[in-house]
């Protein structure tokens, strides 16, 4: 039932596709994630990787554990999608990044609505840790 439940809320945000790729076979146009017609490349997660440690870097208190753990897992992803190896953020600091991500997101919201879907994602992904640690 858990892993039924994991599939539907990885299917509903789109990142299905993610795990079906081979370690170490990432390319700048290798697709990791659909939502409808639209979809998300390595090159175009590396960009937004780096987009985002800029702004919590200009933004933020770097200092504060929440947004330099933030960083560190950003960093990660590019290591990750630059077919490095990576330590997997524990449930509390998973928990913590999506809070920052959502922060983010909501910032760079332009209404109201896309401040709800933002919750809904989070909510998911929060979920989604649960589900799979």
């Amino acid at each position: 039932m858990m892993q039924k439940d994991a599939q539907e809320i990885m299917k509903k945000i789109g990142i299905k596709e993610l795990f079906e790729i081979p370690f170490g076979k990432l390319q700048g146009n290798t697709v990791l994630a659909t939502n409808g017609k639209e979809t998300l490349t390595v090159s175009q997660l590396l960009k937004s990787a780096e987009y985002l440690i800029r702004f919590i870097k200009e933004n933020f208190c770097v200092d504060e554990y929440r947004y330099s753990v933030t960083i560190i897992y950003l960093m990660s992803v590019q290591l990750v999608l630059n077919n490095g190896k990576a330590v997997k953020p524990n449930k509390e600091d998973a928990h913590i990044i999506i809070d920052v991500i959502h922060e983010i997101a909501d910032i760079h919201a332009k209404n109201d609505s896309q401040k709800k879907l933002n919750k809904e994602i989070a909510a998911a992904l929060n979920c989604l840790v649960e589900i799979l640690q």
